[in-house]
């Protein structure tokens, strides 16, 4: 079994041969490859080369392509700066006030370096076919991407000042986040990905309100669209719309370690697959191979063989996370004993 067919099996509920692992790395593959983030964030060429490189290290079941938060507010008409081994910094904001965000246009997907997600995309498929999943991450769910169009401190203020005109923002987020992953899908993708992290500061009416309504239509869009199966991360503590997050009809949500696997798993209560969540601080980062192997382990102890998770990172790893923790995620799905 290849490691596409164990993430679909996964997806399915079915049985598999062993768990499929997805750890979210972006950063710590520049580690691996040895390759400064600036080219990473602008060459397909050298995206690809970064993401291969962890792919050989770690021999996971996919290969996250994905590069900052930035991607849509960039093509929009913002400002990111590319430091030579750092991540992309966002200068400015595609507009100043809510009332001009509401007369942007929709997200044109040859703008900014999109192409550079989609053209990785395309070669990775071209290289990998079906042998390994291919996650391409389309940026941020329509609630982030429109704080990061308009800028989160004002979005925010604006969602009790101006709340007429933060739906009609809204509206051009989910048409923009539609339009990328429509574009990665004929890319070549297996799976969508996108964030909403911006959505965990808001509390649970304002959730189901500004963020549930227009995740729910992206990805409705896109599974009807392009087939694929869709993937929504939220950082940090969601037991407050942990619900609420699996009634976006995500195929599968990520956890991050703040919210117990357990609750994650009875939420979902096969409606979902989930993805997570062994800690990305104290495991991967702080800890040792024995601690990620016993967290890894604990989580694979809920789910068994029969599909229903993703064995990941709560969140993205830390670039110079120990690879030995980090291969210590693989061996731990290699060797259980089931």
């Amino acid at each position: 079994m290849n490691g596409y067919q164990r993430v679909m099996k996964a997806l399915n509920f079915e049985p598999a041969d062993r768990v499929a692992i997805i750890p979210e790395l972006i950063q710590h593959n520049l580690e691996v490859a040895g390759l400064p983030h600036d080219a990473y964030s602008s060459d397909p060429n050298a995206m690809v080369q970064v993401i291969l490189a962890g792919l050989k290290a770690y021999e996971t079941d996919a290969v996250y392509v994905s590069s900052d938060n930035y991607l849509i507010v960039e093509a929009m008409g913002g400002k990111v700066k590319l430091p030579h081994d750092d991540p992309p910094v966002l200068l400015k904001t595609a507009v100043d006030c809510i009332e001009d965000a509401v007369n942007l246009k929709p997200l044109d997907v040859t703008k900014g370096r999109i192409p550079v997600i989609l053209e990785a995309t395309r070669m990775l498929r071209e290289k990998l076919c079906d042998e390994i999943f291919i996650k391409t991450c389309i940026d941020s769910a329509p609630f982030s991407a429109a704080a990061a169009i308009l800028g989160p401190q004002e979005f925010m203020i604006n969602l009790i000042d101006e709340p007429e005109l933060c739906h009609e923002l809204l509206k051009i987020s989910t048409e923009s986040v539609i339009r990328y992953g429509l574009a990665a899908a004929k890319a070549g993708a297996h799976g969508l990905a996108f964030g909403d992290s911006a959505s965990v500061l808001i509390n649970r009416a304002m959730y189901a309100e500004f963020a549930l309504p227009y995740a729910k239509q992206a990805v409705a869009a896109l599974k009807e669209n392009t087939g694929l199966p869709v993937f929504y991360h939220v950082c940090g503590d969601t037991r407050h719309i942990l619900d609420l997050m699996i009634q976006t009809g995500a195929d599968c949500i990520e956890i991050d370690s703040m919210v117990p696997m357990a609750l994650a798993k009875e939420t979902a209560n096969g409606r979902c697959a989930v993805e997570g969540n062994v800690s990305t601080i104290e495991a991967f980062y702080q800890g040792t191979p024995e601690d990620v192997t016993r967290e890894a382990n604990a989580i694979i102890d809920l789910f068994g063989r029969q599909g229903g998770l993703i064995l990941s990172s709560a969140c993205e790893i830390p670039r110079h996370t120990d690879g030995k923790n980090v291969r210590a995620l693989t061996d731990a799905a290699l060797n259980y004993p089931y």
